[in-house]
């Protein structure tokens, strides 16, 4: 008897594929005897396409069928099967046969009666010498493995016979198999189909064939298997449905005994694979992750029929297909050559960095000689102190305790928020983990170097020529604000220089990458910990990455994230008090800063050049800083102008964009006074906005010099040289004496209360300082003394007095004045045992009350002088006892300091594992694979280019390499191919520049 075969054909808004489809099943050299065609609820022309096709039965469904209900639909109007030589052709709208390939298929099951399905080789849609996938199995732990895919068809995998399954578009099923067998699992409606059933298949004493012979065009549409498209939601749900396929099936083939245990081992999996997911660059596959964790542990209905269908038909054990699994290493060492090839594939494509080989391995060298001679005053510094800076807890438990909200020793203590700015000092403690405090001293040695690698890294995204990038380095080394930082003692301001840099380098990629991406995010966080004052400039700058990034949005979404988990305790606690504006204050111990002109922002000046009193100093007449420092800066600004009409005008004005955030920044913050210091305001720096500031202007200055090509060296060592000239005094304001920074001694409490807090860490000791308007500041200070990863913007802002700081203001007055009233209950009270005087500056009411506390201390009977120390000089309180000192609240953060650690740990931890550059994932490599595939498609079809006279090609023969392409024209042509063949353009693919990244890195 001759065999019979029936074509199912389904569908579903697939008018685009569907007519070739239709044409190449009418000239197959074998014809079917029965066409069945299935619509599934399509809203396009595909129905009237079907219907005019003239197939045998002709199925139109109201319901959005999958393909196995499809399929069932259409068996259901079939005679049933009465022998083994009926046969079911399975195909969706885009499996395109070859003419020969049912009869390759028919004679395969002829010739074989053991084998129940056959497979064809399927073949990419627009690219059809590339094999799409050939031949299926599985690893020992269940995960599918597609045997062949996305490779040169060659003939070196004709050999290939017996598998363990097949794809189910272009299948070729024995009738009475499908019957006996119930077809395919409802609860796998587009993934691992086949699988199953071709395992089912295995078990059943059947065998599963492929036939290199017969060749299936598929385009990925969905119908049949998952969605092979790039686009991230189509991308997403595909890797879903994997893992849903790829749980469910565990479940069903599971030992009755180890059911439980499987499911109960669903969530932590979940977990677990979510940091993995991470790790591999794809953070859109989380929600899925836990989406098919919770829909295989709740689908028990599912499962247990399943698992009634599997029991009753399988006659076979599992060894019965144990050699057709592919083994683990085997799946690792194929994942590793298609990565391989994956990069060689993109790496022609990717600019080159060239650290060495372009200088920037020189670069760091001279900024390094630099820095040396510039801080030879703080060689062999074991910490520093002056200005803003001040030593760390000397433990990293102590370090990492201050992080968050909870119970801030700062003055008389309270419970708060701690600034996102002590998560950045806990790391940078935990560098110089022996001595955290030394960290600083780090800093200080090596910012010069660091501040030119992070400039020349950043220039890299801009130009590719050396000398540029170098100059770059140059300019940003030199940046006023750098160096004024530096001689203020400002770590957090010095921190957000070296951090700009990389922040841009991050963000200009951010668009392609995940890693970029999340290094933004981590960097944004750090930035704005460091300088909250410049968080509303680079919202607006996020913003308007968002508003531009297309298809690529959801990279650009999570960036502030980071930030606003750190940031969420204090803004809580401000926000509770109505203090908002209090959350641009400036992080750290508070410094105070004169009020600078416009004029003096607008050149880059946060607090002078410093040249009115070095010439002072030298006395050098004749000469005003006022009108030479706007001269010498002239070419910075110029060049930086320029920019906006050559080539390049685009990104300058992007650039200028940012340097207008900056100075906007820099001017805002010159107004604000959020903070004081006793009767001194303390106002917002203006240096962290002009470092976003220069950041914009040597943007601009290098693509207006990258235009001018070969005439761009001598202005900008003009450029170069003229800043110098500018920051000189800065430069050597260590050398000169100027700076406020200095070595220091790791202490900063006088050492017999040092030693005295070696035995009581809650010794208390009142500091007295003598006011210019002639008041006194009172502070209390804990054991050893301040440390910075202590210091809060939520003490430093607030401005109103409780009741306790009434009394101890009480206190001061009273110790102050020689009333005879008897202080020594309120000194126990607030567990003081020490009394520290510091000495008053030159204004004479400071001097006076120096002198009148002086006298009545000296006359308190209650007190005991010891003398006069580097810290002032200093009375001890005999009759205190070590348990009169104020204990800090256990457990003071509560349940809100726990659960606000918790979102930051959950936030911060997952930026940092997708920043880490380990490789991409199964589910990268294949998209890259395949997006490599139509590209290479898309350039087969598209004209060459016209030759000139002399042979040269038109296209591309006088673009400068720094030049941005022009749009409109390679990507109309990438899109009318997609509309052709239904796939993603490479705009919309992230697998493939995942890829990319880790291989730059």
């Amino acid at each position: 008897m001759q065999p019979r075969v029936t074509a199912i054909l389904v569908a579903r808004n697939g008018a685009k594929h569907l007519e070739r489809t239709l044409k190449a099943l009418s000239l197959q050299t074998r014809k079917p005897d029965i066409v069945i065609t299935v619509d599934c609820g399509s809203s396009d022309a595909t129905a009237k396409m079907l219907a005019d096709f003239g197939p045998t039965q002709f199925i139109a469904a109201d319901a959005d069928l999958n393909f196995g209900q499809a399929i069932t639909a259409a068996v259901r109007v079939t005679t049933p099967p009465t022998h083994d030589r009926e046969l079911l052709w399975l195909l969706a709208q885009d499996s395109a046969p070859d003419p020969t390939a049912l009869e390759v298929l028919v004679d395969a099951l002829e010739i074989a009666p053991s084998v129940a399905v056959a497979g064809p080789k399927v073949m990419e849609w627009i690219a059809g010498e590339y094999i799409h996938n050939f031949g299926e199995s599985m690893t020992p732990f269940g995960a599918t493995v597609t045997l062949v895919e996305s490779e040169l068809d060659q003939g070196q995998h004709d050999g290939l016979s017996d598998v363990l399954a097949v794809s189910a578009g272009g299948m070729l099923v024995r009738h009475q198999v499908w019957e006996q067998l119930g077809g395919f699992d409802p609860a796998l409606p587009t993934v691992d189909d086949s699988l199953d059933f071709c395992v089912r298949v295995r078990l059943a004493g059947y065998r599963v064939s492929v036939v290199p012979a017969a060749r299936v065009a598929s385009a990925g549409d969905g119908v049949a298997g998952p969605n092979q498209s790039s686009r991230g939601r189509l991308r997403r749900r595909r890797v879903r449905a994997e893992r849903s396929a790829q749980l469910h099936r565990r479940l069903v083939y599971a030992p009755a005994g180890v059911l439980a245990l499987h499911w109960l081992t669903l969530l932590p999996l979940a977990f677990i694979r979510s940091i993995g997911q991470l790790l591999r660059k794809e953070p859109g596959a989380i929600v899925g992750e836990f989406s098919a964790a919770f829909g295989a542990a709740f689908n028990g209905l599912r499962v247990s029929s399943a698992r009634r269908m599997f029991t009753k038909t399988r006659t076979l054990g599992w060894d019965a297909i144990s050699t057709l699994r592919v083994p683990s290493a085997e799946v690792r060492r194929r994942q590793s050559l298609k990565r391989e090839a994956s990069l060689f594939g993109l790496h022609g494509e990717r600019a080159e960095i060239r650290f060495f080989s372009g200088g920037g391995a020189w670069t760091m060298l001279a900024a390094a000689s630099l820095g040396i001679v510039m801080m030879v005053p703080l060689l062999g510094a074991n910490t520093l102190i002056g200005g803003g800076l001040l030593p760390l807890s000397p433990s990293l438990p102590e370090l990492w305790a201050s992080v968050g909200y909870g119970w801030r020793d700062l003055g008389l203590g309270f419970v708060g928020a701690a600034d996102p700015f002590a998560a950045v000092l806990a790391v940078l403690g935990s560098i110089a983990f022996w001595s955290p405090s030394f960290a600083f001293v780090l800093v200080y040695a090596l910012a010069f170097p660091l501040a030119a690698v992070g400039a020349w890294m950043a220039a890299t995204r801009l130009t590719d020529r050396g000398s540029l990038r170098a100059l770059a380095a140059a300019l940003w080394v030199l940046a006023p604000s750098f160096l004024a930082a530096l001689a203020d003692g400002r770590p957090a301001a010095i921190l957000v220089h070296l951090l700009l840099p990389w922040l841009f380098f991050t963000w200009f990629a951010a668009a392609r990458t995940w890693s970029s991406s999340a290094s933004a995010a981590l960097l944004f966080a750090a930035v704005v910990a460091c300088a909250p004052s410049l968080a509303p400039a680079l919202l607006v700058a996020w913003l308007l990455s968002v508003a531009i990034a297309g298809r690529r949005v959801m990279r650009f979404i999570g960036i502030p994230l980071p930030a606003l988990a750190l940031a969420l305790p204090l803004i809580a606690d401000q926000g509770l008090r109505g203090t908002w504006l209090n959350l641009v204050a400036d992080p750290g111990l508070p410094v105070p800063s004169d009020h600078a002109p416009t004029l003096q922002l607008l050149l880059g000046l946060p607090g002078g050049s410093g040249w009115a009193g070095v010439l002072d100093r030298f006395g050098v007449p004749g000469l005003d800083p006022q009108l030479i420092v706007p001269i010498l800066l002239a070419p910075i600004a110029l060049l930086a102008l320029l920019a906006l009409l050559l080539p390049g005008a685009r990104l300058a004005g992007g650039a200028w964009l940012v340097a207008l955030l900056g100075f906007a920044t820099a001017l805002a913050a010159n107004q604000l006074v959020l903070a004081a210091i006793g009767a001194e305001p303390v106002r917002v720096w203006s240096g962290a906005g002009l470092s976003l500031y220069w950041l914009g202007l040597v943007g601009a200055l290098l693509i207006g010099l990258r235009a001018l090509r070969r005439f761009a060296p001598a202005p900008g060592v003009v450029a170069a040289l003229a800043l110098a000239v500018v920051v000189l005094p800065l430069l050597g304001s260590l050398h000169l004496g100027t700076a406020a920074v200095r070595e220091g001694t790791g202490r900063t409490q006088p050492a017999f209360v040092a030693a005295e807090a070696q035995i009581d860490d809650r010794v208390g000791t009142l500091h007295l300082v003598p006011q210019a308007d002639g008041g006194l500041l009172a502070t209390i200070e804990r054991g050893v003394g301040a440390t910075l990863n202590q210091q809060s913007t939520r003490g430093s802002t607030d401005q109103t007095l409780s009741a306790r700081e009434k009394a101890l203001a009480e206190l001061a007055g009273n110790l102050a004045s020689r009333s005879g009233l008897d202080t020594s209950a309120d000194l126990a009270e607030f567990g003081i045992r020490f009394i520290v005087l510091q000495p008053a500056g030159a204004d004479v009411l400071a001097g006076d009350t120096q002198l009148r506390t002086e006298t009545a201390l000296d006359g308190n009977a209650a007190l005991a002088p010891v003398g006069d120390t580097e810290f002032g000089r200093l009375w001890q309180f005999g009759e205190t006892d070590a348990a009169g000192g104020v204990s800090a609240p256990a457990r003071a953060g509560g349940v809100f300091g726990l659960v606000t650690l918790l979102i930051a740990v959950a936030v911060v931890g997952s930026a940092v594992l997708l920043s880490l550059p380990i490789g991409a994932g199964r589910e990268a490599v294949r998209q890259a694979n395949r997006d490599a595939i139509r590209r290479a498609a898309r350039a087969n079809a598209k004209p060459k280019p016209k030759r000139t006279r002399r042979g040269k090609s038109m296209v591309g023969s006088d673009l400068d390499a720094d030049r941005e392409p022009p749009l409109g024209t390679d990507l109309e042509a990438d899109l009318a191919m997609d509309r052709e063949t239904g796939v993603g353009t490479g705009l919309e693919s992230s697998t493939e520049d995942t890829v990319e990244d880790d291989h730059a890195r």
